[in-house]
């Protein structure tokens, strides 16, 4: 079983990770690596059981366009806390192709990264740390009031000279009345 926090639940799901030994045969509810999933997308669709697909650092998610509205959910791997190629990979499946479903980030991140990770269309988190799920349990959310790269998933207003800069609505002092 693993343990998945999304909209400030915690839920216990149990997905089968595919392997390329596994392959396509395996019984009940999949997470297919995307390599192993491009391979043979209508035999893993086919399976009795929902498919996932587990994104991995450096695979180009607009090959999962056409199979998208197919999956249960796509997995974003984050290899470790200083890899931010997941960050990218949600961007691009929220942003640019417009993926409305469940992307769940999997793999090595910590804390502070869970409200970035949210900000780039991350919608639920797959928790393998346990001093994530602890805090996380005792309501802890590291609050990122100012950001240095726009996103198109939330509303920003630009902050100082730099155009790149933003902070978030909750930033602003609310006038008293």
């Amino acid at each position: 079983m693993t343990t998945i926090y999304k909209d400030g639940e915690f839920v216990e799901e149990n997905w089968i990770r595919v392997d390329a030994e596994t392959g396509s045969a395996i019984e009940g509810d999949a997470l297919v690596p995307q390599t192993l999933f491009l391979e043979a997308a209508n035999d893993y669709l086919a399976r009795n059981g929902k498919t996932a697909v587990l994104v991995e650092a450096g695979d180009n998610v607009e090959l999962l366009q056409l199979y998208l509205d197919n999956l249960a959910y796509v997995a974003v791997d984050f290899p470790s806390f200083a890899d931010g190629r997941g960050f990218s990979a949600a961007r691009v499946l929220r942003e640019q192709i417009g993926f409305q479903g469940d992307i769940r980030a999997a793999g090595k991140y910590i804390l502070d990264q869970v409200p970035l990770a949210r900000r780039c269309g991350v919608s639920s988190f797959e928790i393998t740390k346990p001093e994530v799920l602890k805090a996380l349990k005792a309501g802890e959310w590291p609050e990122v009031t100012k950001y240095l790269q726009p996103v198109g998933t939330v509303d920003e207003i630009p902050f100082g000279t730099r155009p790149w800069a933003r902070r978030s609505f909750r930033d602003v002092a609310v006038a008293a009345e």
